[in-house]
């Protein structure tokens, strides 16, 4: 990871375990630190006693769903930067997740260089330092 930070952490929320599982399995190597919940409240309970850099986002979860979790992140101080990682693909549910605060919108299945690409871009975008002109 060529960003001058600490250990990216990453949370990934996804009911499905084996997602869950292969995300963190191939992260952990490349430099991040990332852990698992499976659901909407589990993450908001993670996020409200440690800091994270990235969220993973799923839309489709038992209880509260991806975006109501989103909308609750935006409440958040500070906030991490939000990635849908998602089957669902309709221009509605891209709008609503973006406007629930999401940073981008990322539809399964995906390859995996593409996902680490857009993770380091939203953490350039997170740690983008000042340069006068």
């Amino acid at each position: 990871m060529e960003l001058n930070t600490p250990q990216p952490k990453i949370l990934i929320v996804d009911d499905d375990l084996s997602v869950s599982t292969v995300l963190r399995l191939t992260l952990t190597p490349l430099g991040f630190e990332a852990k698992g919940a499976s659901t909407g409240e589990q993450a908001l309970a993670l996020l409200s006693t440690g800091h994270y850099d990235v969220v993973l986002l799923d839309i489709n979860m038992p209880g509260m769903d991806g975006i109501e979790t989103c909308k609750e992140i935006q409440r958040l101080s500070p906030r991490p930067a939000v990635l849908m990682l998602t089957v669902r693909d309709s221009d509605d549910d891209k709008a609503k997740a973006l406007e629930a605060g999401a940073n981008d919108y990322i539809t399964k299945p995906f390859r995996l260089p593409h996902l680490v690409e857009r993770i380091q871009a939203a953490l350039r975008e997170r740690y983008r330092e000042v340069v006068p002109n």
